[in-house]
């Protein structure tokens, strides 16, 4: 048989079906027999308890008779009222104690019919000791009845008929208990060979699974050695592959490299150029230009001082996707109590409070963190700068376990329905009389917790405040 047989789906299952079904349904059948002979075993044990009750019942009904009778004869026979004690309280034990015997014996017809017969003698004894104990009161004859015995002959009687009774159980408790150990016997033993006779159907099936299985172990060895060396053989094409795009995509990035440093220092030439220019105007042309040509020529260096901004920040933009990314201990509060220092000196008369949280620790670039909260710290700055009475804060929320970055501002805000923008080069969301900005900041932002795999959202209301909120997880270089 091959290997591609022997993989075969649908006989694979089979297989696995016939060495699971067929040891669950003797397992079950086993289980069913165990249970049933357990149940039997239990009920012979109940009825030989029912028995040991039935008897100690009885006996407790005799011994209320017997000091019902003795009380009644001490009594007549000394005339002291404290042999009526015990035969009052059996007496009044009586009924309980005989309706008790009753429910135990409920199940056999015998035994009930002897209770009945014991119901009547009772009763006729009663009616012997009311009797006997008007007689006495009332002076009459009595002597002669207690000394014949007539009262112990009728309590002789109902004792026969409880020995009657207490002896049956006697045998119905031996029959039980016997039962009950045979039960037992069966079922250790009958268990043991069930579990034999299963216990060698499973070997012998494993033996037969396991023939099966090595008959088709070489072709499948063999299959195996063949894909291996096939997939050493892909593994050296792929690296090979690797090794060759890596050094395309190195000499791509020293291409842009060049790239960029040729249109940084091509672009700038010009500007400076026009800017020059510019104030060369101003200064010697200045008072033959109108004012309104005065009005341009400032439009015009402004344009230009804003296109070297733009070329900075582009520049800065592609080296983070180059830049070597390190992994050392970074204090962020640290980090942002130090830019917020920087910014309260730049304007010392801003009415604004830094709150920065203590102890905000990650992992990372600290260079590149350092960039992420001079960027938010410095818009929240920025955007606050008409707000009197300015907050910024920057604190940590857990999320799933994980501590999220928070930076927030009661700043002018934006609407969420531009938020989509924010991380978008060049996207600007207010005008640049009202804040200036070239709108690289927040996608420099992106890219660099991008970097450290983390993720970063903002929140806001028109006129009050946003919060942006960063995840630094384990960095990808």
């Amino acid at each position: 048989m091959s290997a591609l047989a022997y993989l075969d789906p649908n006989r694979f299952r089979r297989l696995l079906l016939r060495s699971v079904v067929l040891p669950a349904v003797l397992g079950a059948l086993l289980a069913g027999l165990l249970f049933w002979e357990v149940r039997q075993l239990l009920q012979a044990d109940e009825s030989a308890d029912r028995s040991d009750a039935v008897l100690a019942q009885a006996v407790h009904v005799r011994q209320l008779l017997i000091d019902r009778e003795t009380g009644l004869r001490g009594f007549l026979l000394t005339g002291d009222a404290r042999f009526l004690e015990p035969y009052d309280t059996a007496g009044a034990r009586l009924p309980e104690a005989l309706s008790q015997l009753e429910s135990l014996v409920s199940e056999s017809p015998d035994q009930r019919a002897r209770l009945g017969a014991l119901h009547r003698r009772r009763a006729d004894w009663e009616a012997f000791a009311d009797d006997e104990l008007r007689s006495f009161r009332n002076g009459g004859s009595w002597q002669k009845r207690v000394v014949e015995g007539e009262g112990k002959r009728r309590m002789d009687g109902m004792r026969r008929l409880l020995d009657d009774l207490a002896s049956e159980e006697r045998e119905r408790a031996d029959q039980h208990g016997a039962l009950a150990e045979r039960q037992a016997r069966l079922v250790l033993w009958g268990g043991a060979a069930w579990l034999l006779v299963l216990g060698a159907l499973l070997a012998w099936m494993g033996r037969r699974q396991l023939v099966v299985l090595s008959d088709d172990y070489e072709s499948l060895l063999e299959q195996a050695r063949a894909q291996a060396d096939a997939l050493r053989a892909s593994e050296a094409r792929l690296e090979q592959r690797v090794a060759q795009r890596t050094q395309e995509l190195t000499a791509a990035n020293r291409e842009l490299e060049s790239f960029s440093y040729s249109v940084s220092h091509d672009l700038r030439a010009p500007l400076r150029a026009v800017d020059g220019f510019s104030q060369a105007l101003l200064e010697d042309e200045g008072e033959r230009i109108s004012e309104e040509g005065h009005e341009h020529l400032r439009r015009l260096r402004a344009a230009a001082s804003r296109m070297g901004q733009l070329i900075d920040d582009l520049l800065r933009l592609s080296r983070l996707s180059r830049a070597e990314l390190r992994q050392e201990p970074v204090d962020l509060s640290a980090l942002a109590r130090d830019v917020a220092e920087g910014l309260k000196r730049g304007e010392p008369g801003r009415d604004t409070t830094f709150d920065i949280a203590p102890g905000l620790a990650t992992r990372g670039d600290a260079r590149l963190l350092r960039v992420v909260l001079e960027n938010l710290l410095g818009n929240a700055w920025k955007f606050t700068s008409q707000r009197s009475g300015a907050r910024i804060e920057l604190f940590a929320e857990s999320r799933d376990g994980h501590p999220r970055y928070c930076v927030r501002d009661n700043g002018v805000g934006f609407d969420m329905a531009y938020a989509s923008k924010l991380f978008s080069p060049f996207q600007r969301l207010h005008r640049p009389t009202e804040f200036p900005g070239t709108g690289i900041g927040l996608a420099t932002v992106q890219r660099i917790i991008h970097r450290h795999g983390g993720d970063i959202t903002a929140e806001a209301v028109p006129d009050g405040g946003a919060t942006f909120r960063f995840t630094l997880e384990e960095s990808h270089p």
